[in-house]
């Protein structure tokens, strides 16, 4: 299984030795863990460290394999001026290593980042490889010439198609959302992004009170059961397409979904018995 549910009942004290003194991995893991917002206490996403768990406290929460290794990075485009990764999960996008860019300057020595990828969304992710080509690239994304899809899980049932414009950090921001598959508790969608704001999609569906699943920042409700053990925020830059500046050709990009995301469709498909939980009394 590519991660792993936990669940711990009526265990009192801080809750970081907490989970390090019942799982017996370190409290360095720990921290990593819930500092990713994986953690979830009587249904609700934590993310104090030192929180003080009563008796009847209920901790839940998932690990990924990415969480602490990631896979070698594939390169899915490449021409003579940008080339295109499909980013891992628990990686940066670039300017705080571990990142994608320092990664892949070891074989491009000029290579940089296009546009940015939270830490814990996967998908198409551009590079350029040289300053001159970055500056065209960019003004591509700033006249909204770039298309970019991108594939989520959302809490609850989201079956309208719906144009959401609400600004963000007093800026435009426009995003379309379509639903494409419902399971229990829990829809898979696509979204069209017309504008590039920070945590623009985890913060319109939460607006909407759909929040990505794996969502801690912007939604501080419950999650249903299933979604409560999300290996991350479910959230994948599925396709970018443009016309390209340099050669005037229609280049369109996609990327496969990682391991963790198809596994966790797979439980929602299945149901709760499909989780491999880990319970301790």
């Amino acid at each position: 299984m590519i991660f792993s549910a936990y669940r711990i009942r009526n265990r009192s004290g801080k809750l970081e030795p907490v989970i390090s003194e019942t799982l017996e991995i370190s409290k360095r893991k720990v921290r990593k863990i819930l500092d990713e917002g994986l953690v979830s206490v009587n249904s609700v996403k934590v993310l104090k460290r030192q929180l003080l768990l009563r008796k009847d406290s209920v901790v839940e929460f998932s690990v990924s394999d990415y969480l602490f290794s990631h896979p070698e990075l594939e390169i899915i485009y490449e021409d003579d001026f940008i080339l295109a990764v499909n980013k891992p999960p628990f990686l940066n996008s670039n300017r705080n290593f571990p990142d994608v860019e320092s990664i892949l300057k070891k074989r491009f020595k000029k290579i940089r980042a296009i546009h940015r990828l939270d830490k814990q969304t996967t998908g198409v992710l551009l590079f350029a490889k040289s300053d001159q080509i970055f500056e065209e690239m960019v003004k591509l994304f700033r006249e909204k010439r770039i298309k970019k899809i991108y594939r989520a899980l959302v809490s609850g049932s989201f079956r309208e198609e719906k144009r959401i414009c609400l600004p963000l950090d007093g800026r435009e921001a426009l995003s379309h959302i379509r639903a494409t598959k419902q399971f229990d508790r829990a829809t898979e969608v696509l979204i069209l992004i017309e504008t590039g704001r920070k945590h623009q999609i985890r913060r319109h569906l939460a607006f909407l009170n759909h929040p990505v699943v794996g969502e801690f920042r912007y939604f501080r409700g419950s999650f249903p059961f299933l979604l409560r053990f999300a290996p991350r925020i479910m959230l994948h830059a599925q396709e970018v397409a443009f016309k390209s500046p340099f050669t005037g050709k229609s280049v369109r990009i996609t990327a496969p979904v990682f391991d963790d995301f198809s596994a966790f469709i797979g439980i929602l498909e299945r149901g709760r018995e499909a989780l491999p939980l880990k319970e301790y009394a």
